[in-house]
């Protein structure tokens, strides 16, 4: 299935399942929130990296539906929360007279529900560590799906600092099985 939505550009990534406050500055990405909005609260967020060549875009990204915002009293930027529906490959994409973007995107099948298996519960054991010791994170979920290693390695690609290339990479995929071999190698490596 296609549609056509504002994409905003971010370094916080977020995936099918997940949800995560994001900072909308003022001007083009407030635009893009904006136009948003008016057009039934669903927009895109897609990830990029930023190197001596200048800003890079990659073609997957999530659809988003926005569930809370409050204005930050430091710098009048938005903080909203959102919640990530689908992943999409951006078909074309083009700038708007405000200055952000637009693209014509095609959904992605989302991985399967896989059950953990007893070898893989180090995942879940990890993720539950981690909600323990920022409870913040794990108030953002509150239906968490500790049983479903697709759900598990979503989050982890959120949490973790993973170039957004590789992020890419894994998420073209057709299942979960090479994300969480490539976490757990992460996770066995010596720190």
């Amino acid at each position: 299935m296609k549609t056509y939505i504002p994409l905003l550009f971010q370094k916080r990534h977020v995936l099918p399942g997940g949800r995560i406050p994001l900072r909308i500055a003022p001007g083009p990405q407030m635009a893009a929130f904006k136009a948003a909005m008016r057009e039934g609260n669903s927009f895109g967020v897609c990830m990029f990296d930023q190197d001596e060549h200048g800003h890079h875009f990659f073609q997957i990204g999530t659809r988003v539906t926005v569930e809370d915002f409050d204005v930050s009293p430091s710098n009048g930027c938005l903080i909203v929360t959102v919640a990530g529906h689908e992943n999409f490959t951006i078909d074309h994409m083009e700038e708007t007279d405000d200055g952000f973007f637009c693209g014509d995107c095609q959904y992605i099948p989302p991985w399967p529900e896989t059950e953990v298996r007893q070898d893989q519960q180090i995942l879940a054991e990890k993720l539950k560590q981690m909600f323990n010791k920022h409870p913040e994170l794990g108030d953002l979920h509150q239906k968490k799906q500790f049983d479903n290693l697709s759900w598990l390695c979503q989050r982890w690609l959120e949490l973790l600092p993973v170039p957004a290339s590789e992020k890419q990479m894994l998420l073209s995929a057709p299942s979960c099985s090479d994300t969480y071999d490539y976490l757990i190698s992460i996770m066995q490596k010596p720190h």
